[in-house]
């Protein structure tokens, strides 16, 4: 298959390589010059797609600052964020594991971040130490021609939304992407792979001691898996897209201006849809999106402890606005909740027994059915919305979300909800999207 037109489209033409390189060299020369005149045992060195010789046109530029191991955790942040305030005099802080600078430079954004320097075989002291070793040994195995499927396999994992080890796509990141090319040479290649797997996907070596969806040794460290970040969600999309692309390969399909947004009519499921609204707080998307998620599965399992039927949760988020949405069978209960008690040949249901047949709760009851011990109970609220705002103090939403609940904001007037953001992206999910480009669409 030609894929020449597709990677003039994203691939860096020899202008744009040259204009980036110039950009790269002066980045650090400057920041050679601040770690000079700091006296620090330190060096910069350009790791990720832009030193690999993978980058797509609009691909960052990540520059770490290898630190002896004389300085201490402490010393390594401040010095890190140091260098990359007087390099990058706009950047702001950004904070992972620890803290890093993050700015644009020439409309590109750049990220300067401190590690550790370290060899092959020694222990890490930060998570992002390998990423140089990285750097190095794809730079030493991969030829222009596996680059260049890497960078057709990176957009092909953009147009499904799987590329990206952040917690908010657990995907593959552009480091397993490459391996995927170096094991398995081709983009289809490795496509026909995945379409031909079964279970757990390894891809390389195998690892017996991980259990994760997608296996793929590191290189530069036996003992760690690549690809951990990988869910079986995202393992799943890939192998369904992977089927449906190789029935009928088009590059027009992997070019990610030809997607089709069909926009689908906003049907009446006659459900209960609530929307809770709140400020988005000032985090990365690695600390902000287990938070979202924590908040769902506890607003889920509070629903169903109130004994409503959950149908679905789901969750948007932008740079201002977090929005969750709640569908369920619907929002109010009988005014009747029906107990159920222990067996009636363990002790405690006698117990139960004498607890109940008093109480002015009761509706009717205590009885038996079968073998068990029945009580009904009156409901005094039945109202889902308003249950759930009298609790709401008693829901965790994660330390970081806590504290904005007093000014969340929950909805549930049809108008409201179906013109939301959440339930826009909800009632038009398509995973794997649509591998039909316009051309093709055009045809039908």
């Amino acid at each position: 298959m030609d894929y020449n037109e597709l990677l003039k489209k994203y691939k860096l033409s020899g202008n744009e390589r040259e204009h980036r390189k110039n950009l790269i060299d002066s980045l650090i020369r400057k920041i050679s010059v601040v770690i000079n005149d700091m006296s620090l045992n330190a060096s910069p060195v350009l790791v990720g797609s832009s030193a690999r010789g993978t980058s797509l046109k609009k691909s960052d530029i990540d520059i770490f600052i290898q630190f002896s191991s004389e300085y201490d955790k402490k010393q390594l942040e401040s010095y890190g964020l140091d260098i990359g305030f007087k390099v990058i005099g706009d950047g702001v802080a950004k904070y992972a594991e620890h803290p890093y600078v993050s700015g644009f430079v020439d409309n590109i954004k750049v990220d300067i971040v401190p590690c550790y320097r370290m060899k092959i075989g020694e222990r890490t002291r930060s998570s992002v130490d390998r990423t140089p070793l990285h750097t190095e040994f794809l730079n030493s195995v991969m030829n222009d021609e596996e680059r260049d499927q890497a960078i057709i396999l990176k957009l092909f994992l953009k147009r499904i939304g799987v590329y990206g080890s952040e917690l908010r796509t657990e995907g593959f990141s552009g480091y397993v992407s490459e391996l995927c090319i170096y094991y398995h040479k081709t983009f289809e290649n490795f496509l026909r792979f995945v379409r031909e797997s079964r279970g757990q996907l390894v891809i390389g070596p195998k690892l017996s001691e991980f259990d994760s969806p997608v296996i793929l040794m590191d290189p530069v460290d036996s003992k760690r898996n690549a690809a951990s970040a990988v869910s079986k969600k995202s393992l799943s999309i890939l192998r369904i897209a992977s089927s449906l692309y190789l029935e009928n390969p088009e590059p027009d399909f992997i070019d990610l201006e030809n997607v089709s947004n069909i926009e689908r009519e906003i049907p009446d499921r006659k459900t209960y849809l609530l929307l809770l609204e709140l400020k988005r707080p000032d985090l990365i998307d690695d600390i902000l999106y287990p938070q979202i998620e924590l908040m769902k599965r506890n607003l889920a399992s509070f629903a169903q402890r109130e004994d409503f039927t959950l149908m679905n949760t789901f969750s948007s988020a932008n740079e201002k606005t977090i929005q969750v949405l709640l569908e369920l069978q619907t929002g109010s209960l009988p005014g009747v909740k029906i107990h159920v008690g222990p067996p009636a040949d363990n002790p405690n249901a006698v117990k139960f027994y004498e607890k109940y047949k008093s109480d002015p709760l009761v509706l009717r009851g205590p009885y038996v059915k079968n073998n068990r011990i029945y009580v009904e109970l009156k409901r005094d609220e039945t109202d889902f919305k308003i249950i759930l705002k009298s609790q709401l103090k008693n829901i965790n939403f994660g330390h970081n979300l806590n504290f904005l609940k007093e000014k969340i904001r929950i909805y549930t007037s049809r108008e409201k909800v179906l013109s939301s953001m959440v339930y826009h992206d909800f009632i038009s999910v398509q995973e794997p999207p649509d591998l039909s480009s316009r051309k093709n669409l055009e045809k039908k």
